[in-house]
Order: C-alpha cells, then structure tokens, then sequence
C-alpha cells in the first residue's frame, strides 16, 4: 500500500471534512482537519472491491448472515491476537458505544459509581451520566516528557465503592499500550471489589511495531473478573460509518442476558453493506493490518523528532497505537490563553471547540480536538489526528509551531 498519498475526502459526506463542523471548534471553515478519529488512508483493497461488488448488483435486501460474522471476527482475534474464542462466544453489536451503553444498562444500577480514566473519551461521561450512573474520574499520571501512566496505588484507593470500570485499551487519546501485568491489576481490583469491567478495545488493532496489545478477555482468563471485552473493525479499517462491533463476556449467563436485551429491542440484523465489508475486511485484512501499523508508527515517530528538534516546548504522549495522540502545550498555555481572550472577534465561530483548537484553527489552520473535549483538566493539550499521509503531518507541525514561536 502506498500511504505515502492521502485519499481526497472533500465532498465525501465527511464529517471530519464538514467545513461547518470545523469552523464550529476551530473558528476557521479553511482548517485543515485532524481531528475527527477517522483516516484519510486508502482503504484496504478488499473492503474496497466488495463495497463496488455490492453497488453493482444493486441489491440491498435483509441479508443471510447467520454465523458469518461472528465466525470472521473469531478468525481475526486468532490471526491478529493470538487470541482463541470460539464464534459461539461472540455477540454482534450495533457499534461499539451502542454495546457498552447497553451493557452499562444491563449488568448495573442507577446511582452506581463508574470509575473511567482520564483524560477520556467524551462519549464515556455522556454513557455514564445519561444512564443515570456516577461518574468517577481517574486521572492518569503524567511524566515530564509528555507520557502517561496508570499508577497503580491511586487506582487501588480510587476503587472505594467503584461498581463498574469503563476502561479504553489502547488508550484513547494517549496512545498507552498496557502491559499484561496492568491489565491483571485492573481485573484483580476489580475482582476484589465485585465491579464489572467493560473494555473498549476499538483502537486495538493498530498498534505500533514494538508494542503488543493484550485483549483484556485473554489476560482476564487468569483472573476470573466479571468483563465485557469489546472490539470492532471501524477504526483497524477505516469503516466507521458503519456500525458494527462484537463483545466477548466473560461468562454464559452475561452473554445470554446481553442477547436477549438485543432481541428485545431489534437489534441483532446488520445491514448487508456492514456485515460483507466486515467479513472482507476480518478474512482478508491482515496483510494491510501490518503495513499500515508500520506506517502509523513511523508517522508517530516523524512526530516526535519533528517537535524534539524544532519545539521540544511541545510535548508528545505515549503515541504507541492508533493514529491519534495528545499534544501538551502547557509551556504555551497563558500566551495562547491571552491571545485568544484579548482578541475574541479573531476567534470568532469556534466555540464547539477550546482555546486551543481556536488558536490553532486561526493561527496555523489546523483543526484539532480541543483537551477539554476529554475533560476539563486537559486544557493544555489537543487531540492530533496523524492517520494522513507523512507530509500532511510535517506540513500541519510546521503551521503548529510557526504559531507558538510567534507569540
């Protein structure tokens, strides 16, 4: 594959691309867009040629799926994983936050508490805190180079009174690929509290040469925690519009449960376009798999020599997976900050978004999650997008830091 080329996404129906979308959080409907966690990679050729085969017979009745899907996502827990799990033991869902908020729903009670580390992903508090659940906060701790950590002391205290753990493996927005021996301690924790754990390992897939994910089921099987281990092919293969995801529980009477509230509320059917790119992408997708990690991982790296060379200022965060990673701009913060208050007609338009993702909308044309989309406490840092081609990512740095150095 050559992902040397960006594939052009204007007048797509992108949202990522919406020029409204963008002016909203980056005060500028020009910015270039990084953010949205989607990618401008060529798709795998597979997914691509089915995608055509079904348009051509232009036919898009109920489909005959039966097991397939299910038996394709236990092929590639194998291949990709090494992780065996029959099809039996997989249940298809609507999308990935469809299946946590359902199973949040089902296995817990209002009132219950939800510790989630932080920062998190928005769509986690806004699962908790419209389920009627308490959301719990756990900051993850902060090196001085940029990196997080899960430090395991805090979390054993924080865990006081905890009934669920809503836990994202990778780590999104950080990029942190956690060790079996982390893993092991979140179960173990929440075992000895009796608090389910639900897992989202929908950045799973795209982990970079020189770290391994472990699927939180696999490592759960020396542990014996009640978990939901979640898991989809949206991101590994650039298909998210189409929501499809698969859950793996730890025990029968959780996945039958689980079934039954799917059948009872009709959705147990995908639709053909979903299920046969799923398929195409799950039997045929390894070979690209591994090219693209490569190439993600090379582009984390251009990141982080690009910025250590030419603003060291900018910190970077672990960045081992997926193809979006957490800035720090804390060095810049109040320049930024007194920028944009002082000039508020400048930034005008862009109030979806922070401080930061105005400033740099305006001043670099580059649009990005603001931190404060992940929670109040990450001001200082945005969501940078780097699932393009290497030279969109040096073009878009270079903007980035033009802007800082001329504060």
């Amino acid at each position: 594959m050559n992902f040397d080329i960006a594939e052009e996404r204007r007048g797509t129906n992108s949202i990522k691309w919406d020029r409204q979308a963008i002016s909203a959080i980056a005060a500028n409907e020009e910015a270039e867009p990084f953010w949205v966690a989607d990618m401008d990679l060529p798709t795998e050729p597979h997914i691509k040629q089915k995608g055509i085969d079904i348009a051509e017979t232009g036919i898009y009745g109920y489909p005959a799926f039966h097991d397939r899907l299910e038996s394709a996502a236990s092929h590639w827990l194998s291949a990709k994983h090494g992780w065996n799990v029959d099809k039996d033991e997989l249940t298809f869902t609507m999308g990935m936050l469809h299946g946590i908020a359902s199973t949040l729903d089902l296995f817990t009670k209002p009132g219950d508490k939800v510790l989630v580390p932080s920062p998190m992903y928005k769509p986690f508090r806004e699962i908790v805190r419209n389920n009627g659940r308490i959301l719990a906060e756990f900051p993850l701790s902060l090196k001085d180079d940029g990196s997080f950590y899960l430090d395991q002391d805090s979390f054993s205290k924080a865990m006081e009174g905890i009934k669920c753990i809503l836990f994202c493996s990778p780590h999104n927005p950080s990029g942190i690929v956690f060790t079996e021996e982390e893993l092991r301690f979140v179960l173990s924790e929440a075992r000895k509290h009796d608090a389910l754990v639900i897992s989202d390992e929908i950045h799973s897939d795209l982990v970079h040469p020189g770290s391994v994910h472990i699927p939180m089921g696999k490592a759960n099987e020396a542990v014996g925690a009640r978990l939901a281990t979640f898991f989809a092919p949206s991101k590994t293969f650039n298909i998210a519009g189409e929501h499809c995801s698969f859950v793996h529980f730890s025990d029968n009477d959780m996945k039958e449960r689980f079934r039954a509230r799917e059948e009872a509320m009709r959705l147990t059917e995908p639709s053909i376009v979903i299920g046969d790119l799923t398929i195409a992408a799950y039997e045929n997708g390894l070979g690209y798999n591994k090219e693209l990690c490569a190439y993600l991982g090379e582009n984390m790296n251009a990141i982080s020599s690009y910025l250590q060379k030419n603003c060291p200022e900018i910190k970077t965060a672990n960045g081992s997976a997926s193809f979006v990673t957490f800035l720090s701009f804390s060095h810049f913060y109040s320049r930024i900050e007194k920028e944009v208050i002082e000039h508020p007609e400048k930034y005008r338009g862009g109030e979806g978004g922070g401080i930061l993702s105005r400033f740099f909308g305006v001043n670099a044309s580059v649009a990005m999650n603001d931190g404060t989309w992940f929670g109040e406490d990450w001001k200082e840092f945005t969501r940078f997008n780097y699932g393009t081609s290497r030279e969109n990512v040096i073009a878009a740095l270079e903007r980035i830091v033009k802007a800082v150095k001329a504060l």
